[in-house]
């Protein structure tokens, strides 16, 4: 058991690490171009969207979920990593862990919300969806990524815990939560809540940007 949550978890941050923001601004800028030094300081598709455009976010948004979802699968379906459906929440966190610290360059990333989005349709398709619908109306109401992001998390936890509770005492429910779920559903979603404790500050001072704003691309930018 030991041995397959190590090699999962191994995989997970590996795959996780795969720097696909950075990347893309490497492709389209230029060898010295460093999507870190500008918007956010991050690497994830919101942070593309404002820096590099609408088609290059969807592809890093679309890299970026499936970092979550390839070893959540990966640990789900395959016997030596299952152990229990222990080894789909541990690769669902190592991913996560990878896209936000990737070792590859630095261990400076992202804050993990398609990496912890992918990984959650695979732990819970029902509350993947419950959580999605939040965050799209969150997003379409306030036109902040970040809010959405924020309570849609604190959505996967609240869930995850009712649905354990009620799914101990009734096995027929349709959604079912076990202890490894929980640990997943509670521990992922309040460190990419965590990871926005910037956006957090901002959004206290009415300074945050709203989608749809542009990032000048220039060195030095302050955050946003």
């Amino acid at each position: 058991m030991l041995v397959g949550i190590i090699l999962i978890a191994l995989i997970a941050y590996l795959w996780g690490s795969i720097p696909s923001g950075y990347w893309m601004g490497k492709l389209l800028r230029g060898k010295d171009f460093d999507i870190r030094q500008y918007g956010s300081h991050k690497i994830g598709a919101t942070n593309v969207l404002r820096t590099l455009g609408k088609v290059p976010a969807l592809i890093v948004f679309l890299v970026d979920i499936s970092k979550g979802l390839g070893p959540t699968l990966l640990a789900t379906f395959v016997p030596f990593f299952a152990n229990g459906g222990w080894g789909p929440a541990v690769a669902g966190l190592c991913a996560l862990l990878g896209h936000c610290f990737p070792i590859f360059i630095g261990f400076k990333g992202g804050r993990g919300v398609a990496t912890g989005a992918g990984a959650l349709l695979i732990i819970s398709p029902y509350i993947f969806l419950i959580s999605m619908v939040v965050v799209i109306a969150t997003i379409a109401i306030s036109r902040y990524v970040s809010l959405g992001s924020i309570l849609g998390s604190a959505t996967a936890i609240i869930c995850g815990i009712i649905f354990y509770f009620v799914s101990q005492n009734n096995p027929q429910f349709l959604i079912q939560v076990n202890l490894a779920n929980l640990f997943f559903l509670v521990v992922v979603p309040a460190l990419i809540i965590l990871f926005h404790y910037d956006n957090i500050g901002r959004l206290l001072k009415g300074q945050e940007r709203k989608i749809g704003q542009k990032v000048t691309v220039q060195p030095g930018d302050q955050k946003a």
